[in-house]
């Protein structure tokens, strides 16, 4: 180091090389911490589907009920009241869309316009009560309203 020299020329590119190296590890902190909220979310929708479609092929408001008095699972009933997963879903932030495809036999609430977020579908085989031949393909679809 001469007379009158503040710094050294390897103290400046070591510190390029600090300064360079603390910037890809804030970014590689960065991506993963994205990483994570994107999965909490999907995990989060996933939950929310699977519970909602339980609720339909398993849940007492829904399913047919045999001479005993019995409620069936994956025995949808074609009158069944929906407003229970409904209100669970919307009071919880989330639109959905129930669907029990083609000529459907069921009364669903009416869908709420998807608008291209990131949505969860879970899709459950049923028998429809009072209806019928095969099972039908009930699907649920969620996201965050």
């Amino acid at each position: 180091m001469q007379k009158g020299q503040i710094f050294s020329l390897d103290f400046l590119i070591s510190l390029v090389a600090v300064t360079a190296a603390i910037g890809l590890m804030i970014q590689a902190i960065e991506v993963n911490t994205y990483y994570q909220k994107e999965e909490t979310q999907h995990s989060e929708l996933r939950a929310v589907a699977e519970t909602a479609a339980g609720l339909i092929v398993a849940g007492n408001d829904t399913t047919c009920v045999d001479a005993t008095g019995q409620h069936l699972i994956n025995c949808v009933d074609a009158g069944a009241d929906f407003s229970g997963i409904t209100n669970f879903l919307s009071s919880a932030g989330y639109s959905y869309e129930i669907d029990d495809g083609p000529g459907g036999s069921l009364v669903l609430p009416p869908p709420i316009p998807y608008n291209d977020e990131d949505f969860y579908e879970v899709k459950r085989r049923v028998f429809v009560n009072g209806v019928g031949g095969a099972p039908r393909d009930l699907s649920v679809k969620v996201w965050k309203a």
